[in-house]
């Protein structure tokens, strides 16, 4: 049996001020990154973000809990091992839609699975946020069904460099000099089974399954019989 621990963290911003966010759960974002970040920003865009109440956000995440569930069941139908960390980034407009969804964080190793979870929050209605757009996070740390064999990225330079190399044609604007962080399950011969990635900003978003599509083309170089988990990132 699998199960996974969720932890919610909401930013929430008036006219570009920071509001006070609750202690971060396990594994859950700080609340100084999330202000950094808007810190950061322009005036103009800061001016953009607004406020959203906190428990009304909640109720809409936890009414995401069936939908959660069901897609990481689905994705140990494919990926036995399946298990990790994700954190979902969403940007809720004036009408309690979703412009944008990424998962700005993931170690999970799967990309139909991260899709599931995006589909799930944009297919809900959220809280109407106050002078602007609203933003939100969540994250679920998922027990892996087995043990996989954890892999360090130093014995597969070669394949990773290669996928940088093949996987600069799918960057654009936006995404250029920032981290993707890739997590993929190789069979025993490097070949990936699945592949997840955490693109660095909403834009990246856009081209994360073009990266995969070529990822997944790649063999990293025979493991034994196990299954291997590996991670790196991609700049």
């Amino acid at each position: 049996m699998w199960s996974f621990l969720v932890a919610g963290l909401f930013a929430v911003f008036i006219l570009g001020c920071g509001g006070n966010a609750p202690p971060p759960a396990r594994e859950a974002p700080k609340p100084a990154a999330a202000a950094t970040d808007e810190a950061q920003a322009t005036p103009a865009a800061r001016s953009e973000i607004g406020g959203l109440n906190e428990d009304a956000v909640a109720r809409a995440f936890e009414r995401m809990n069936d939908d959660v569930q069901n897609c990481f069941a689905k994705g140990t139908t494919k990926v036995s091992s399946l298990g990790g960390h994700v954190k979902m980034k969403l940007r809720i407009d004036q009408k309690g839609a979703l412009k944008w969804a990424y998962m700005s964080e993931s170690t999970l190793g799967d990309r139909d699975t991260e899709k599931c979870l995006l589909d799930a929050a944009r297919a809900k209605s959220w809280p109407l946020p106050i002078g602007g757009d609203g933003l939100a996070e969540r994250s679920y740390d998922v027990d892996p069904p087995s043990p996989v064999k954890e892999l360090d990225a130093k014995k597969f330079k070669v394949a990773v460099s290669l996928v940088q190399k093949e996987t600069a044609k799918c960057r654009k604007r936006g995404t250029w000099g920032t981290v993707f962080r890739v997590t993929a399950y190789l069979r025993y011969d490097g070949l990936p089974v699945s592949v997840g990635v955490a693109p660095p900003n909403e834009k990246g978003e856009d081209v994360v399954d073009c990266m995969i599509k070529i990822i997944k083309k790649v063999k990293f170089g025979g493991i034994g019989r196990r299954m291997g988990k590996l991670g790196f990132d991609l700049r």
